[in-house]
């Protein structure tokens, strides 16, 4: 048996020479997870000695955080909009950019003020997205769209472990192939947008163990973007809204797509960083 706070400094420090960030709270989250326990309430367990069995799990968690395996595959799932989503390598793990996303989808009035509102989530992965849509605006119609099977049986698992299975559309496809003109109220699309020759610079536990085809963009990170933009134009009714989540750097770029393809009120919105994160904008009619 070992004491809890000598496990968790050591396996900080192990953590550190990894060049793991944040190490001491990655081995408290990892931790709080195998002794199903909050992190916070480790702090009054300092002098518990640890059990074997506990143990464990422990070592081996830490060895695969050593080796910049991300926390949440690790424990197997990551909060999201205060829900909770089943995470591994099938899909990219949901990060907190992409609630912006999701607050500029529930706060379009124009867009609620719409009967019976339709629309797609493009590029779904783990179903993040379309989960926190159908969960925050019951009404909706909402189809989720992947490229990848294995997403989309992600996809399916979270809208299951979150009560939504029996309102989501799941759909394999290229972007918006094959859904009618004139269907949808909306387009919503966390889509890759990273530049071919920044992903070789990206984190190690993200560039090694999530899937690259959710992060590449192609040369300039907007392949994607501006093919659905396109595509868009067809599947959207007229004052159909598309919102994209971008990189910080192509607001610019975006915005000028969209409004040289036939949207109007474009508009850019920050993450909680202040960066720009979001571009949203209407078919004309």
């Amino acid at each position: 048996m070992k004491r809890l706070l000598d496990v968790l400094q050591a396996s900080a420090d192990y953590l550190a020479g990894k060049g793991v960030e944040q190490p001491r709270l990655v081995a408290e989250q990892l931790m709080s997870h195998v002794l199903k326990c909050p992190r916070l309430q480790l702090y009054v367990r300092f002098e518990v000695n640890l059990e074997e069995s506990q143990l464990a799990p422990l070592r081996a968690g830490i060895k695969r955080l050593g080796a910049g395996e991300p926390l949440q595959y690790i424990v197997g799932d990551a909060g999201f909009m205060g829900h909770i989503f089943k995470v591994d390598r099938r899909a990219l793990i949901p990060r907190p950019d992409t609630e912006t996303l999701i607050a500029a989808v529930l706060e379009c009035g124009d867009l609620w003020s719409r009967p019976a509102v339709a629309l797609a989530d493009v590029g779904t992965g783990s179903g993040c997205v379309a989960v926190s849509l159908a969960l925050g605006r019951p009404e909706a119609r909402v189809m989720a769209v992947d490229l990848h099977p294995e997403a989309l049986d992600l996809a399916r698992e979270n809208a299951g472990l979150n009560g939504v299975a029996g309102r989501i559309e799941f759909r394999q496809g290229n972007l918006l192939e094959g859904i009618g003109g004139a269907a949808l109220d909306a387009v919503v699309a966390n889509l890759p947008y990273i530049a071919t020759g920044d992903c070789a610079k990206l984190p190690r536990h993200i560039r090694a163990h999530e899937p690259l085809s959710a992060l590449d963009g192609g040369p300039d990170g907007l392949d994607l973007i501006r093919r659905l933009v396109k595509e868009a134009q067809v599947a959207l009714k007229p004052g159909g809204w598309l919102f994209l989540e971008i990189g910080f750097d192509q607001g610019p770029a975006v915005v000028g797509w969209l409004r040289d393809n036939g949207f109007v009120n474009v508009v850019v919105r920050p993450d909680l960083g202040g960066r720009d994160r979001v571009v949203s904008g209407t078919l004309a009619v």
